[in-house]
């Protein structure tokens, strides 16, 4: 058997070590680079991975945290391919990119970044949820592929005018909008409100058009027949019957309608009442007809019921307790008054004492 130089292997073992160096040096210099540059790489998923407790194999996580991390791209998520929930809100992330792998993404958190337009979405056709607010988006668009979309919050952005929320008629399925604390001036707003089949849920608060719309609520009420929940309040359908109203008659209508549906409650409350009445008498009836019918079944005489048992001499009787109690009551009430009898004797002679003592001036 020949055997190896022992020269060789020295030197080999060195070639080793030294390549195993260069590698990790290569990895500390990208960790240090994502460090500053706050870019999403390997070594950072891997950390956020122990902290998260998650899956180290990236495509069996269904969530990912990368929220409030200071990163500025969307990057390094190319395996991650069974995301359902991702949340980026509060980095400084400038446009939405890195998502062409997630076919599975139903929720996607990317509000508080620096976005300016909405866009990369192509590839999420599932998403149900999208909140984007307080961001820089002047325009809702690119939204038409996204037919599982249900709930989408937009608020604090750059939307002005009614255009820049047409593309709302391309989302048939959304349910959810919150459009708060824009810059929307438009009335027509409310038209594309209107045409949107399924919207339930609307939130406009902190826009310059609401002033602008002559009774606000009941007008975006009337008019959006299947909305159950406006800006702070949910719709119930008795405010619903009266915006219908007021929207066909005017005030009176409206006035009438209330007056209607208040008769309406009460004649409610009246049946209801009337029918407690009814089960009552029911009730009384039958407990009757159950005694009357036990008194014909007896024919022995009924035995008079034994007399109470008389306490035993040792025990004293309900009575007795109570009298005695009555009596302690009575004799510490009489002690309280005593004491304080005499404190304010003790003080009025006091009182007495000090004046005597005091010279004439």
């Amino acid at each position: 058997v020949a055997l190896a130089d022992p020269r060789q292997v020295t030197k080999s073992n060195g070639m080793g070590a030294a390549r195993n160096e260069d590698e990790t040096r290569l990895d500390d210099d990208e960790e240090e680079l994502c460090s500053r540059n706050k870019r999403i790489g390997p070594k950072v998923l891997k950390q956020l991975c122990k902290e998260q407790h998650l899956y180290s194999t990236a495509e069996l996580n269904d969530k990912l945290y990368l929220h409030y991390r200071g990163f500025t791209r969307i990057e390094g998520l190319e395996a991650w391919t069974g995301l359902r929930a991702l949340w980026l809100e509060g980095n400084g992330f400038d446009q939405i990119e890195g998502l062409d792998t997630m076919s599975q993404l139903r929720c996607l958190y990317i509000h508080q970044n620096c976005l300016k337009r909405i866009q990369g979405l192509n590839h999420t056709p599932l998403l149900a949820s999208l909140q984007i607010s307080n961001n820089f988006i002047p325009r809702i668009e690119n939204l038409s592929g996204l037919q599982h979309l249900s709930t989408l919050q937009i608020s604090n952005n750059a939307l002005t005018t009614a255009d820049d929320l047409r593309h709302l008629l391309e989302c048939p399925s959304l349910a959810v909008l919150d459009v708060q604390n824009n810059k929307l001036e438009e009335p027509e707003v409310i038209d594309i409100f209107e045409a949107m089949p399924q919207l339930a849920v609307l939130q406009c608060q902190g826009n310059p058009f609401i002033p602008m719309v002559t009774s606000y609520r009941k007008t975006v009420v009337s008019r959006c027949k299947t909305l159950t929940y406006l800006d702070d309040r949910p719709v119930f359908e008795e405010e619903r019957m009266a915006t219908e109203a007021w929207a066909v008659g005017g005030l009176p209508a409206e006035r009438e309608e209330r007056r209607r549906q208040r008769k309406v409650k009460d004649e409610a409350h009246r049946r209801n009442l009337e029918y407690m009445k009814i089960l009552q008498n029911r009730g009384a009836e039958e407990a009757a007809a159950r005694r009357a019918s036990a008194g014909e079944d007896d024919e022995e005489p009924v035995a008079p019921a034994p007399a109470p048992a008389a306490p035993p001499l040792d025990e004293p009787s309900e009575k007795e307790i109570y009298d005695r109690a009555l009596k302690a009551l009575e004799a510490k009430k009489r002690e309280l008054l005593e004491k304080k009898k005499v404190a304010a004797a003790a003080e009025a002679t006091a009182a007495a004492a000090a004046a005597g003592a005091v010279p004439a001036s």
